[in-house]
């Protein structure tokens, strides 16, 4: 197998590894395994189960990163609702990345590791990423300054991503669970709750709420 496909192979074989068993767990032995490779090999292209865990980690940054830009582009800028669908579409690919089968979200999560300082600083990387991405929409649909965009785009961001996990924690492969709260339901609501905050609910229906 050329170096290229075999690492690629390696990496979604250890993707679901890491999801299952989380970092404390997981032995590059038992990727071996799986893999049907030696462990000699899987050394020949990560150092360590850290060092693969990280690449892992910046994969899944990317896969994300990927399919958010992906959907909030294929809105068409000049129609007339292109901001909430703009939106919309965000929070869509943030919940789709967690609805993946394999659950390799989970990755963004694992706190099993000693001194996991690092997994927590490239993960605010990542969100300060997406905050310089989205902020300039807030701040075009607000009077927010460009400061306090940031700002809330930061909440807005650790939010949504948060839901989406949730949602894929306790309903993803729960049937009846999920026919209480269904994917497209999460999404709505989650959206409505980022855009608009309380109001973006139909308080006049529910009076005590």
């Amino acid at each position: 197998m050329p170096r290229d496909q075999r690492r690629a192979q390696l990496i979604n074989v250890a993707l679901d590894v890491f999801a299952h068993h989380g970092f404390a767990q997981t032995t590059m032995d038992e990727i071996a395994r799986q893999a049907a490779i030696s462990k000699p090999v899987l050394y020949q292209h990560f150092e360590n189960k850290r060092g693969l865990y990280f690449t892992l980690l910046d994969h899944q940054f990317q896969v994300l990163r990927n399919v958010i830009t992906t959907r909030m582009q294929s809105i068409d800028p000049t129609a007339a609702n292109a901001d909430e669908q703009t939106a919309y579409q965000a929070v869509y690919g943030v919940f789709e990345f967690t609805s993946e089968p394999g659950g390799h979200y989970r990755l963004m999560l694992d706190s099993s590791m000693d001194n996991p300082e690092e997994r927590q600083h490239r993960m605010d990387e990542f969100l300060n990423e997406l905050v310089e991405f989205i902020s300039p929409y807030v701040l075009e649909n607000s009077s927010l300054d460009p400061a306090t965009s940031r700002f809330i785009t930061s909440g807005i961001a650790s939010t949504v991503l948060y839901l989406a996990c949730r949602w894929a924690e306790e309903y993803r492969d729960d049937v009846a669970a999920r026919e209480q709260i269904p994917f497209d339901a999460a999404v709505e609501t989650t959206y409505q709750f980022v855009a608009h905050g309380a109001l973006g609910f139909d308080l006049s229906n529910n009076p005590s709420a």
